[in-house]
C-alpha cells in the first residue's frame, strides 16, 4: 500500500466514526444556579429597528402633562371649599342667641294682654302723662298672638337652615341671625299694636296721652 491510499484510508475511517465529545459529570444545574451574582438577562436590541415614537409619547404623555399641568384658575363666583372658621363660630353663637331672643319673645307676646296696661301706664308715668286706666283685649287677640309666636318660630327655623346651607356652600352666613333678629323685632312691635288696638279706647287713650 503505498503512502497516499494509507493516508486515503486513515482519512476514509475518520469521517466514518465522528469522535466522540466529552462527557460533562457536573450536576444539571438549576434555574439561576450558576448564573453569576447581579446579572439579569435583557433581550437582545436591534440595532436596525426603529423607536416607536408614538409609543413614547403615549407611555411618558401623561405623566409629563400631568407634571407641567398648571392649576386650574379659580372661577368667579365659585364658593370656597369650606366656610372660615370665624364665620362659623359667629354663626353658631348667633343662632344660640337666637334661641333666648325666641324664648323670651313668645313669653312677652303671651303675657302681652296682661302686661298692655302696666306697660301703658309705666311708659305715661315716665313721660309725666296721665295713662290709659283700662284694656280690654278684642275677641282676635288670641289668633294675633299665635301668629306673632308661628312667625317667630319660622324666622328662627328659617335662620337655621338658610344658615346650615351657607355654611355648607363656605359662603358667609353670620348675617343670617342678625337679620332674623331684627325681623322678629318688627314682628314683636306689630302685633303689640294690633293687640292694643283691639280696644279702642285703649288705643285712643294712649293717643291722647301722647299730645
Amino acid at each position: 500500500m503505498t503512502h497516499d491510499e494509507a493516508a486515503r484510508t486513515t482519512g476514509a475511517a475518520g469521517q466514518d466514526s465522528p469522535t466522540t465529545p466529552p462527557i460533562d459529570e457536573r450536576p444539571r444545574p438549576r434555574y439561576g444556579e450558576y448564573a453569576p451574582e447581579g446579572w439579569t438577562w435583557q433581550p437582545p436590541v436591534d440595532p436596525n429597528a426603529v423607536p416607536d415614537a408614538a409609543a413614547d409619547a403615549e407611555a411618558t404623555g401623561p405623566s409629563a402633562a400631568s407634571a407641567v399641568a398648571p392649576a386650574p384658575a379659580p372661577v368667579a363666583g365659585r364658593p370656597n371649599a369650606a366656610a372660615p372658621a370665624r364665620d362659623r363660630l359667629w354663626t353658631i353663637a348667633l343662632l344660640v342667641f337666637g334661641v333666648f331672643g325666641l324664648i323670651y319673645n313668645i313669653v312677652a307676646l303671651v303675657q302681652l294682654p296682661a302686661t298692655a296696661l302696666e306697660s301703658a301706664k309705666l311708659s305715661s308715668q315716665m313721660l309725666g302723662l296721665d295713662g290709659p286706666t283700662t284694656f280690654t283685649p278684642g275677641p282676635a287677640v288670641p289668633s294675633i298672638i299665635a301668629t306673632g309666636v308661628v312667625l317667630q318660630i319660622v324666622l328662627w327655623i328659617g335662620a337655621l337652615l338658610w344658615s346650615r346651607a351657607r355654611l355648607r356652600a363656605g359662603r358667609l352666613s353670620w348675617w343670617i341671625p342678625l337679620v332674623a333678629g331684627v325681623v322678629a323685632f318688627f314682628v314683636v312691635t306689630i302685633i303689640g299694636m294690633l293687640v292694643f288696638a283691639s280696644d279702642p279706647d285703649f288705643l285712643a287713650s294712649l293717643s291722647a296721652a301722647n299730645v
